[in-house]
Order: C-alpha cells, then structure tokens, then sequence
C-alpha cells in the first residue's frame, strides 16, 4: 500500500533580479510518509524555507510538482489554495505568532472559524482536548503574553492542530526556547505522529540525538 503523503517531483525554483538569476531551490526529489518526523536541516540560505513555501502552496515552483494527499498544489487558485492550506496543513512558527489580544482559547477558534470544517457545535469540546494534549488546558483563558515561551509553542501546536490537518510543518519551532522545553516540544511532536500526523521540522540544528525517523539535509538548495 502506498503509504506516500507528500511528494516533491523534480522541483526547481529560480528568482530573477535585474543583475543574475538565483537558484534557490535545484531539482528537488523527495517523499515523505505518512507518520514520519522527518527534520529538514539547512545553514542560513540553503533553500529551507523556499522549501517549506513550496510545500505550503505559498510560493510555486519554476519547475516541477508538488503532490500532498494526491492534489497537485499548484493547480489551485489562491481562494482555493487558502482554504486546502488551513484543512490539510498546520504551520508552527518560531515566533509564535499568536494573537495577542486573544486568549488562547479564541487563538484556536479563530484558526477553525477560517476554515469551516469542524463544526460550530464541536469547536468547545476540540478547543478543550487540543489544550489537554499538549498540557496547558488550564490556561485556556489567559493571553498569550500571561505564557511562558514554552506554554506559548504549546498554545502555537494547538492551533496548527485546530482542523486536523494530517502534516504538521514547523518552521525553527524551538530556536526560541530553552533546551529542556525545547526537548519537550520534540516529545511532543514525536507523540503526534503515533497518532497518525507526519511532522516536518525546518531546523539549522543538527542536533541528531533528537530522534527524528530521518534528516534531510539541504546545501544551496541542493539535497546532500
């Protein structure tokens, strides 16, 4: 049974300026399962996150495909693309990017009221298990900035989990926390795989005692 849930096929990406044409990203190969923790690890410039922006549907490739779920990304319209992103992909960033003047809670039904897949009815009772998986239920009521970094990741998983997306991608998720939570986090995005989710790691760590089922690496957007 073909157990693939995303696949990247030949992608290339080039900018152009006025003076030269960049590469950011050269024939680009790669499948990924379902259920795995795969990072993708990178310096500064070495086509991560035109990568992740591939992957996301945010930015299109030159040339080549990208396949999630069996629908190709770049055959959908921007309306189109908006709505498949929010039901089929979580993003984690490395910077939180909560809103502040919401609570936690409100973080979460924002991401779900965008996207319209959970029901109105269940949104309460899916707010409440998403806070309890990750363990910072009982701050549900408080604002962003009342969490510590760590609890704030928390609250950041949570809301990339909102519609159950089966690929969670987190961009650097732990560049701003300290090692304990940082390990922490990765316990915790080890633990959603087991449930069937594939998580994808953005990272310029090459940190390999966390246990990741593979690593990509990428050097001037090139996999080495």
């Amino acid at each position: 049974m073909d157990n693939k849930i995303l696949e990247l096929k030949n992608i290339s990406k080039k900018y152009q300026t006025k003076e030269r044409t960049f590469t950011a990203l050269n024939n680009i190969n790669l499948s990924i399962n379902k259920g795995e923790y795969l990072a993708i690890v990178g310096k500064s410039g070495s086509g991560k996150s035109t990568l992740l922006n591939m992957v996301t549907g945010i930015d299109h490739p030159t040339k080549g495909k990208v396949i999630v779920n069996n629908t190709e990304v770049g055959e959908m319209n921007e309306s189109d693309l908006a709505q498949w992103r929010g039901k089929n992909i979580g993003i984690v960033f490395q910077f939180f990017q909560l809103i502040p003047t919401l609570s936690i809670s409100e973080n979460i039904l924002l991401a779900m009221e965008f996207v319209n897949k959970i029901p109105k009815n269940e949104r309460e009772n899916k707010i409440k298990e998403l806070l309890k998986q990750v363990g910072i239920y009982t701050h549900k009521d408080k604002m962003p900035s009342a969490l510590s970094g760590g609890e704030q990741q928390r609250a950041a998983i949570s809301r990339a989990l909102a519609n159950n997306p089966d690929i969670i991608i987190a961009d650097e998720p732990t560049g701003n926390l300290d090692s304990k939570t940082a390990e922490a986090i990765h316990l915790l995005f080890k633990s959603l795989t087991k449930m069937g989710k594939t998580v994808i790691v953005i990272t310029h760590e090459t940190n390999t005692e966390l246990k990741y089922d593979r690593i990509i690496t990428l050097s001037d957007g090139k996999i080495i």
